[in-house]
């Protein structure tokens, strides 16, 4: 560490020992806010011209939400490495409307930002140890009902990518859908009986 910056943090600590609890609280809470707004904008890079539903940043925060979320390594189930996550992303977002893309998007941008204000982690998402990031996503799921509401998406566009797999069903000895296996024409929308 630098000299001048080791003087700038005794400094700051011999400002914040003047400070009561609550003052502290308050000025730490102000600070920290505008620091992750700014630090969430300072850290945006600008969009990336593609001609896929899912951008190359949204790409690798869903890469490592599947390590996070479906640790294979040791296991009997077939490795993340080896499903097409990616693509089967792609294929669910471009079914959905490009409103629901961009909100998809802006939730995806707080869940990736929002450990560099929230929980002490003052880090990305993408940037957490493992283990840091399984609790990041406890604490979304044990958080606020905006915060429940994004992760249980996420959860969801990971979980369903990957078990839509038929590489991940023989581990399971899952042999497919019995619907194909004793051809039971697909019904569609048909909307149930009427008494």
């Amino acid at each position: 560490m630098k000299l001048q910056q080791k003087q700038m943090l005794c400094e700051i600590e011999r400002d914040l020992q003047s400070l009561s609890r609550r003052r502290f609280l308050s000025i730490g809470g102000q600070a920290l806010l505008i620091a992750g707004v700014g630090g969430i904008s300072a850290c945006s890079d600008p969009p990336e011209p593609t001609n896929s539903a899912i951008s190359a940043k949204t790409q690798v925060f869903f890469e490592y939400l599947a390590l996070v979320l479906l640790p294979t390594e040791g296991s009997t189930l077939t490795p993340v490495s080896q499903v097409p996550l990616i693509q089967n992303m792609e294929t669910l977002f471009s079914y959905m409307p490009v409103e629901v893309v961009k909100n998809l998007n802006m939730a995806i941008s707080l869940f990736e930002y929002g450990g560099v204000v929230l929980g002490g982690h003052f880090s990305r998402f993408t940037k957490m140890d493992e283990p840091t990031a399984r609790a990041y996503i406890d604490e979304w799921q044990s958080g606020h009902h905006v915060q429940q509401g994004i992760v249980t998406v996420l959860k969801k566009i990971v979980y369903g990518s990957y078990w839509q797999d038929e590489a991940t069903w023989a581990p399971l000895k899952f042999d497919g859908p019995v619907s194909e296996k004793w051809g039971l024409p697909s019904l569609g929308e048909t909307p149930l009986p009427q008494e």
